[in-house]
């Protein structure tokens, strides 16, 4: 399928929720500022459609969780502290993956008019935007002080008297975001390039032996950490908790395994869930739909496949 063929310029809606709240421009009156959301998932979520912002770059922060992205030339693997950037028009999407249990905080800036933007001078926005189309990286991990301004940026979003705080906290986002794009030469989608050498062995070690138990024990042994260490720090560093890590990736696993004809049952054994139940439940909150309901969703010729 040609991601561009169903590409669809998306437009945000004001919404505010427990769990979710997006600003528009209305809302947030701030020149080239098109929204500002926050999205906390308790569970996993229907997948984003081929789209793009019309003139907008798009920045999400993944504040906790696991999210993928596609772009036109490339698929992407996010965790807590990466950055995720769109380019104005760009097509991307989840590929057909829910959006998995997490915390994203999200932003489009709209490029079209330099004159009104972020309440800049000419002159500061025209260098802010050059800056911005010199990050030449999908991907950045710019580290906890940037993601403390989003917050804050997003926390102030919220009332219209603090629109001139919004903006000094994201211009000085932008731009430190900017210079960790430039700095950072590891490859695209992957974590452990920003990984210390034990939290790498430990990711290399779950991603080889999904189809064991992998205790948080066992883990923080290899790595030569009490396990309340190695959680702190696997989490400081992946961006996710360590056994949410390994479910997620487990049920990754689950998903081929099911589509290759493995029965609900088996892949729950093999993989170490102990009951189908329990699969299942973990199954729903990092897919949105149960084992069952993800094989009757497959493709015609997935479903002849697996019963081929």
């Amino acid at each position: 399928m040609e991601k561009t063929q169903e590409a669809h310029e998306s437009v945000d809606s004001y919404f505010v929720s427990r769990y979710r709240t997006i600003y528009t421009c209305q809302e947030l009156g701030i020149p080239g500022l098109r929204m500002f959301g926050k999205h906390t998932m308790n569970q996993a979520c229907a997948p984003l459609p081929p789209h793009f912002h019309r003139n907008a770059y798009e920045f999400t922060f993944v504040t906790e969780g696991t999210i993928h992205f596609t772009t036109q030339d490339q698929d992407y693997e996010l965790s807590g502290n990466d950055v995720f950037m769109t380019r104005p028009d760009e097509v991307h999407s989840t590929n057909l993956l829910p959006l998995s249990a997490g915390e994203i905080i999200w932003f489009q800036l709209d490029i079209s008019d330099p004159s009104r933007f972020l309440f800049l001078s000419p002159q500061a926005a025209e260098e802010l935007i050059t800056e911005l189309a010199g990050m030449n990286r999908h991907i950045s991990r710019p580290g906890s002080r940037v993601f403390g301004d989003i917050r804050r940026a997003f926390e102030y979003a919220g009332a219209y008297c603090s629109r001139y705080l919004t903006c000094s906290c994201l211009t000085l986002a932008l731009y430190e975001l900017a210079a960790a794009s430039r700095n950072q030469q590891n490859s695209p989608g992957s974590p452990a390039g920003s990984l210390s050498p034990d939290m790498e062995k430990a990711v290399s070690y779950i991603r080889s032996n999904l189809t064991g138990e992998l205790s948080l024990e066992e883990l923080a042994a290899l790595c030569r950490l009490s396990v309340s260490q190695f959680k702190q720090k696997f989490r400081a560093q992946v961006g996710i908790a360590p056994r949410h890590y390994i479910n997620y990736h487990k049920i990754q696993l689950a998903k081929k395994m099911l589509t290759e004809g493995t029965s609900v049952t088996d892949t729950a054994m093999e993989l170490g869930f102990g009951s189908s139940s329990y699969f299942t439940v973990v199954f729903r909150r990092y897919s949105a739909c149960t084992p069952s309901e993800y094989l009757r969703a497959l493709p015609r010729e997935d479903t002849e496949k697996k019963n081929g």
